[in-house]
């Protein structure tokens, strides 16, 4: 049984996710980073959430796509021990419904460190970071930030779940590690229970049906 269908048996929340379904499109890096359809992307986010600023949507949206791209792998990273490529030219992208999007990672490095995948990851979400800065008034670095949260929360939710909070620490660093070879992104930080602390924003609260995240950093 592969690394991806043992992770559905466990987790069946990723079915979307890891699956091409038969409405959804395979796409590739460069049609997601293509600023029309990451402006589409974000009028869905506006219409879905009630959110009026077309930048609190792009980077509510941004949070969405890499928590669903990065979620399967670094689960699996915790779960089975096992170094999946994040790389997200060589795996499978595909949009699911304009909004939401998902990706099956297609290679598992051998020999091949945390940090590594964490690298690949950070250059390959690049170049959407820097077309949705230029589709919105966004800025780079909350959307790094962001996107690092996301390899974060990932371990740390697997590793409460798989009771191997140690070993999802580790993956954490060791990702996030990685990403700072591309963009300097904040270090990772832990409460005394090891989880994980978030240093950027989804933007959620501006949503009128929303309120702040319990773990939101601008949360007073």
């Amino acid at each position: 049984m592969s690394v991806w269908n043992r992770l559905l048996v466990r987790y069946p929340r990723f079915a979307d996710t890891l699956v091409c379904g038969p409405h959804a499109e395979v796409i590739t890096l460069e049609q997601l980073a293509n600023p029309g359809l990451l402006r589409e992307a974000i009028v869905k986010g506006q219409e879905i959430f009630g959110i009026e600023q077309q930048k609190h949507a792009g980077q509510l949206w941004f949070h969405s796509l890499c928590t669903a791209v990065v979620g399967p792998a670094v689960t699996a990273m915790v779960e089975f021990d096992v170094t999946p490529s994040l790389d997200l030219r060589r795996g499978q992208l595909h949009s699911i419904d304009g909004y939401w999007f998902g990706f099956r990672p297609q290679e598992l490095l051998v020999d091949a460190t945390l940090q590594a995948s964490g690298t690949q990851f950070g250059e390959s979400i690049r170049p959407v970071i820097d077309a949705l800065c230029l589709a919105t008034d966004l800025r780079p670095a909350p959307l790094w930030a962001v996107a690092s949260d996301a390899l974060g929360i990932a371990a740390s939710g697997a590793g409460v779940e798989a009771f191997e909070e140690e070993r999802a620490r580790e993956v954490a660093e060791g990702l996030i590690e990685g990403m700072a070879n591309v963009y300097a992104v904040p270090s990772p930080r832990f409460n005394e229970d090891d989880y994980f602390h978030r240093a950027g924003c989804c933007m959620i609260f501006h949503s009128p049906r929303a309120d702040f995240c319990t773990s939101c950093p601008q949360k007073r």
